[in-house]
C-alpha cells in the first residue's frame, strides 16, 4: 500500500524535471548541454528520448485511429521503439565520424547529445505531412549542433559538418513514416466508404 505514494511521488518529480529540461533545451540549449557536458548514464536520456518520441506518435495514433479502425493504435508502441532505435543507430553513425575528427570523449557523450536533441520530435504534433517532417529536421540538427558543440567542444564547422548524417537519417525515415501513415489513412477511409456505399 506504502509503494503507491512513492510511485506516484517519483512519478510527479519525473514529470516536473522533464519539463524544466524541455524548457532549457529550447530557451537556452548551450546552457542545458554545458551543464549536462560531465553527466553520466543511459537510463535517463533514453526515457527522456522515448516520451518525447512517444507522445506525438500517440497523438498521430489517436489522430487516426477511426479512420484505420483503431489499428493505428496497435504501432504506437513499436514505433515508439523504432524511433529509440533510430536515435541508438544514429548514434552509432554519429560517434564514428566525430571520431574520425579527432574527438575523444565517449560514446554515452554522444548519446546523451542525440537523445536529448530529441525534444525536437514534437514539431510532429503539427498535422501536416512533410512540412513537419522539415520542422522536425531543422530543429533536431539545430539542437544536436548546440550539442555537440558544447559536449565534444567541436568547432561549428566540425559541426556542420556531422550533421549531415543526422540529416539524411531524419528525411530517410520520416519520409518512410510520413508515406506509410498516409498509406493507413487512405486505406482506412476506403475501407469505411466501401462499407457505407453499396
Amino acid at each position: 500500500m506504502n509503494d503507491y505514494p512513492t510511485f506516484q511521488k517519483r512519478l510527479v518529480d519525473f514529470i516536473h524535471r522533464y519539463i524544466e529540461e524541455i524548457k532549457t533545451i529550447v530557451t537556452t540549449p548551450n546552457d542545458f548541454f554545458r551543464k549536462n557536458r560531465d553527466e553520466s548514464g543511459f537510463l535517463e536520456p533514453t526515457l527522456f528520448a522515448g516520451v518525447n518520441i512517444l507522445i506525438p506518435v500517440l497523438f498521430y495514433g489517436l489522430l487516426i485511429a477511426p479512420f484505420t479502425l483503431g489499428l493505428s493504435l496497435i504501432f504506437v508502441l513499436p514505433s515508439m521503439v523504432y524511433g529509440v532505435a533510430l536515435l541508438f543507430l544514429s548514434t552509432v553513425v554519429l560517434h564514428g565520424l566525430i571520431r574520425l575528427l579527432g574527438g575523444n570523449e565517449k560514446f554515452e557523450v554522444t548519446f546523451r547529445c542525440v537523445a536529448y536533441s530529441s525534444v525536437a520530435a514534437y514539431t510532429w504534433l503539427v498535422p501536416l505531412p512533410f512540412v513537419n517532417l522539415l520542422m522536425f529536421g531543422v530543429a533536431f540538427c539545430t539542437l544536436l549542433y548546440f550539442a555537440l558543440c558544447e559536449s565534444h567542444e567541436l568547432t561549428p564547422q566540425q559541426a556542420s559538418l556531422l550533421l549531415i548524417a543526422p540529416g539524411f537519417l531524419i528525411l530517410f525515415s520520416g519520409a518512410i513514416l510520413t508515406i506509410v501513415t498516409l498509406w493507413m489513412v487512405f486505406k482506412g477511409i476506403a475501407l469505411i466508404l466501401g462499407f457505407m456505399l453499396p
